[in-house]
């Protein structure tokens, strides 16, 4: 399958001449919208939030299109070549109309409306305060205003997206796809055809990396799911890297402007906050266009005790692709916010940025506790944090350094950045955001296979996180085999019961714990079926490696064995368990991230001297594994702040849709991180653990921002800081 995407960014289509496309070598049919009419919905984003406009978003656009890349025709052909060429000789007619691009055009007296159903180009408009914001205000002997700006990136993996269809013989198909969230594709799929949910099977093939893009459902599956079905044939689509520039969700593209109260030792009195959110032409689902207008919004206090709050937060419609999750949803804008916030006060007030810090943060001796935001932090020591991280930077030091630097006329600045973040939650967050297409929970299976190796499947399936390892280790160790013998299978709708998938760091959370239960129940099945074929008591019985032991030293049999053996002879034990599992709260993993950078005054050019990480994930089951994940994050972070930015011209036009135009940080351009590792547990779940896979880039963003605008005395933050936006400062 190739696709038609419209060029324009808004417009009317007035006719669509498919005869020379039909007529063809090789192509097999063309599909538009009226095909797919009474038998394919559009996608539908389900939400209970007060307020809050999700509208349907079309698989294939049939009179109007809302953003360049939206997908209006389909080709199937015998080769890829055959469809690519049938897509050219497609004769769209389409009217342009007015775009809305920016913040400002959406938002400005009479602009054009994205959707007639969408007044004023809101999606969703919240206002919440908390204490005395106003009294606070009054009382304060400083206030501190700034405004940061946080560009529309793109997760950019380094393997676009890619799907296969086939059909079934019993009028279902199976979907093979780059996805992170494999069940609620299959939902969606059912949901859009029209067919039970169990006539739809979806099979997560190795993403080669998500980062959040592939969190989402895309038309692209439920239009090959709908072809399959009704060709009969199996049909694949493999995403172009322009395409996925294109159409694949973008991320971020938010403005915040804040003031806060603050007293003379640097304390934050109440903070307000207005977020502005680009969501682009449509919500995605499941999230709706709730994703970052929420989630940076709650979590502004950051680890910060700021009891009086109050935040208006637009979620913004306009002619851009639609905008979604991506490593650190949310939270990177946030941490951006406050982290910027306690510079600007160390500055007006002449303290030092970490002891402001100091003063705000919550006590370790707080814990648990409840933000402003209701957040429920368990666990952790954000002090702790700090001071380690400024005892490995060697702070004092690299403030000399910055003297001696800044005499000799270099530009040399120090950033800091300290946050908090949630991770892993259950169904009860997702019921409070109004977000009723996302479960919450997550389900492990495991069960022992014939030459007696341990078979997993979690509904978190892999996309470059280690769960092979991780997961293993965890199944391993309850149940007292060894790590090579456990097998961690890659997600398939029919082979492990409903969950949520993998983002919002959930694996080493929802999927380690579903998985530590699983395993030992599986434990108790493998002791029960063996004590009831050997007539051996079970509490005599253990586990070690592949044998079975009595008393701690006669091997009485072997799990292949076990195996092997009927279930009625193992007096009817079945050892293929599964266990769900809802966390009652998030976990909140901290982190303090500190930056010494240098800023070439002639080119604008942007040198990281120095970086050191101090972050508490909780329990670590597989430290290598998370420290890649850190090195990962920070890459990421840095990209934002001084090289990344999705593009487009007045027209909507997009600016960027190739590697030549979107720059990401090479291994060259990547920082070396030093990595301190602290351990509070988090007290959710009995692991332990918190999640670890968007740290890096939460605190990363934000501390290299922070040094570049301390070597450049910067006050308010457009990002990237890339060399031609630092030289008119410098110059």
């Amino acid at each position: 399958m190739a696709l038609l995407r419209s060029s324009v960014a808004s417009g009317r289509i007035k006719a669509l001449d498919t005869s020379s496309a039909r007529a063809a070598a090789g192509v097999r049919a063309v599909f538009t919208a009226a095909d797919l009419e009474g038998s394919c919905q559009p996608l539908a984003v389900h939400l209970t939030t007060p307020g809050a406009v999700s509208r349907e978003r079309p698989i294939l656009a049939g009179d109007r299109v809302r953003f360049a890349g939206e997908m209006i025709a389909a080709v199937i052909a015998g080769s890829r070549y055959q469809a690519a060429d049938g897509v050219e000789l497609l004769q769209p007619e389409i009217d342009s109309l007015p775009a809305v691009v920016t913040l400002e055009d959406a938002l400005a007296e009479g602009a054009p409306v994205v959707h007639e159903a969408v007044p004023e180009n809101l999606f969703y408009l919240a206002h919440r305060t908390y204490g005395d914001v106003d009294g606070a205000f009054e009382q304060a002997g400083l206030i501190v205003e700034g405004e940061v700006t946080h560009p529309r990136v793109s997760a950019a993996p380094i393997e676009c997206r890619g799907v296969v269809a086939v059909p079934d013989d019993e009028g279902g198909v199976v979907v093979w796809t780059s996805t992170q969230v494999p069940h609620l594709v299959a939902a969606a799929v059912a949901e859009c055809l029209g067919i039970d949910e169990t006539q739809v099977r979806v099979v997560a093939t190795d993403v080669g990396g998500g980062f959040g893009i592939k969190a989402q459902v895309y038309p692209e599956e439920i239009l090959l799911a709908w072809i399959a079905i009704h060709t009969r044939v199996a049909v694949k689509w493999i995403e172009t890297r322009s395409e996925h520039m294109m159409s694949a969700s973008h991320a971020r593209d938010q403005t915040v402007k804040f003031s806060a109260a603050v007293g003379d030792d640097g304390h934050v009195l109440a903070l307000r906050a207005t977020l502005f959110s680009n969501i682009g032409a449509y919500g995605i689902r499941p999230f709706g266009p709730l994703l970052d207008p929420l989630g940076t919004a709650g979590l502004i206090p950051g680890p910060y005790e700021i009891r009086n709050y109050e935040f208006d937060s637009y979620a913004v419609a306009s002619n851009k692709c639609p905008e979604g999750p991506y490593r650190g949803v949310g939270m990177v804008t946030a941490v951006l916010v406050h982290e910027r916030l306690m510079d600007l006060v160390a500055a007006r007030l002449g303290l030092d940025p970490a002891q402001v810090r100091r003063v705000n943060f919550v006590p370790a001796a707080r814990m648990p506790y409840v933000s402003v935001t209701n957040h429920p932090y368990e666990s952790g020591d954000y002090a702790a944090a700090l001071d380690t991280a400024l005892r490995e930077f060697d702070y004092a030091g690299a403030r000399k350094e910055q003297e001696e630097a800044r005499r000799e006329g270099r530009l040399v600045g120090i950033g800091i950045g300290s946050y908090v973040e949630y991770t892993g939650a259950g169904s009860a967050t997702f019921e409070a955001r109004g977000m009723a297409d996302i479960p919450g929970t997550d389900t492990a299976r495991l069960w022992l296979e014939s030459d007696g190796r341990v078979h997993l499947q979690t509904t978190c399936p892999a996309i470059g996180q280690g769960v092979q390892t991780t997961l293993a280790q965890v199944a391993a160790a309850k149940l007292g085999v060894d790590v090579g013998s456990v097998v961690v299978e890659q997600t398939d709708t029919k082979a492990v019961g409903h969950g949520t998938g993998s983002f919002m760091s959930r694996s080493s959370v929802t999927a380690a714990t579903s998985t530590h239960r699983a395993a030992g129940l599986l434990r108790e099945e493998i002791l029960n079926a063996a004590s009831w074929r050997l007539d051996q008591p079970a509490e005599r019985l253990s586990i070690r490696g592949s044998q079975i032991i009595l008393d701690g030293a006669n091997v009485i049999t072997t799990l292949p064995e076990l195996a092997a053996t009927k279930e009625s002879e193992n007096g009817g034990h079945k050892l293929d368990v599964s266990v769900t599992y809802d966390a009652v709260q998030a976990s909140h993993p901290h982190a303090t991230h500190a930056c010494l950078v240098e800023v070439d005054r002639e080119t604008g050019a942007v040198q990281i001297l120095r970086y050191v990480v101090a972050e508490d994930c909780g329990v670590i089951i597989n430290p290598a594994i998370v420290e890649g994940q850190v090195v990962g994050g920070v890459a990421q972070g840095f990209g934002a702040a001084v090289m990344e930015e999705v593009a487009y011209g007045a027209d909507g036009e997009l600016r960027s849709g190739t590697f030549l135009d979107y720059m990401i940080p090479s291994i060259g351009e990547s920082p070396g991180v030093k990595i301190e590792h602290l351990v509070t547990p988090s007290t959710v779940h009995e692991l332990g653990t918190k999640g670890a896979g968007e740290g890096g880039t939460i605190g990363a963003t934000a501390a290299i921002a922070n040094a570049i605008a301390d070597a450049l005395s910067l006050g308010d933050l457009v990002l990237p800081l890339t060399p031609d936006r630092i030289a008119e400062v410098t110059r």
